[in-house]
């Protein structure tokens, strides 16, 4: 494994609940990583490879900001250049808050910031939470801030809510700060709750990986620490447990053809997943997937129960 970016599920507790939401987080989860464990992480990833970029996410990492701002100082202590963070802004509730907060996580080593604004987010978060969290870490001068924008089809589309969230962007416009627009991921509460915006995509083939991050499978270049430890090369595919055995393993004798549910998505894809013999007294209905990320990550749930 040629691991150049590290991510941690910092929490997986969020103050919002996105109806386009691919990881179903909510207020009533708990999870979140404890500091002991994030240092070993990253000691454990350095120790065996050259990170390019750290990523803290959740849930909502600001729900938790000494916990964030501590993990980021150790990132920037082992010298990572590209120290990253996804968040919805709410902290910009309070603009004297805001302002002491993006100083520290200046001061932390946080050199990039995507703040999440679009319909989905602004149903929950008032719109002048995430400006004032931006305009703060504008003047904290925090290098690289963009907002995080998620639309269904396309930003001039029609939809009510790409509609919405082209009306966000302009009100938005005066921060000045630059816009990244993605696709929602039809996985978890997007593939139920718009499911008719989603157009029915093949569940056939063989799969490369995910394909928002552009990490493969058969050499991943990135991974995900979740609050349990579960080391994650896609969506809650795991290959380990970096609790019950040191990271370091975990990533240096990463082999893709020694999983069975690894090397069947990279040879024949998830479909696949219904030639094994644990999926035996499993049905599929074609129909009822929008995608081979949402089937492929509903037949691992299922199939996560036999192993």
């Amino acid at each position: 494994m040629n691991l150049k970016r590290l991510e941690f599920t910092l929490t997986t507790k969020c103050n919002s609940r996105c109806i386009h939401c691919q990881a179903n987080v909510s207020a009533s989860k708990k999870d979140v990583m404890n500091v002991k464990d994030a240092y070993n992480y990253l000691n454990e990833a350095i120790s065996v490879s050259r990170l390019e970029s750290f990523m803290v996410f959740g849930g909502e990492p600001m729900l938790y900001p000494n916990l964030a701002i501590a993990i980021f100082e150790k990132a920037n202590q082992l010298r990572i250049p590209r120290i990253d963070m996804i968040t919805n802004g709410f902290w910009g509730k309070d603009k004297n808050h805001a302002e002491k907060l993006a100083v520290k996580l200046k001061n932390a080593g946080l050199n990039v910031m995507s703040i999440s604004i679009d319909a989905f987010h602004q149903q929950h978060i008032p719109l002048g939470h995430p400006r004032n969290a931006a305009l703060a870490s504008v003047n904290a001068r925090i290098e690289n801030i963009s907002w995080n924008v998620t639309v269904v089809e396309d930003i001039d589309a029609e939809n009510e809510y790409d509609k919405r969230t082209k009306q966000v962007l302009k009100e938005l416009e005066p921060v000045g700060i630059e816009v990244h627009i993605h696709k929602i991921i039809p996985v978890g509460r997007a593939a139920r709750n718009l499911r008719k915006y989603l157009q029915q995509e093949s569940l056939s083939g063989p799969c490369a990986g995910d394909s928002f991050l552009g990490s493969g499978l058969t050499n991943p270049d990135c991974i995900t620490i979740e609050p349990s430890g579960e080391v994650d090369v896609c969506w809650h595919l795991s290959i380990g447990n970096a609790k019950k055995e040191a990271l370091s393993k975990i990533i240096s004798l990463y082999d893709w053809q020694k999983d069975i549910v690894i090397k069947t998505l990279v040879q024949e894809g998830p479909t696949g997943l219904l030639k094994l013999p644990e999926a035996k007294n499993l049905r599929f209905h074609e129909k009822q997937y929008v995608s081979k990320c949402q089937f492929c990550m509903e037949i691992r749930k299922n199939l996560c129960q036999s192993f």
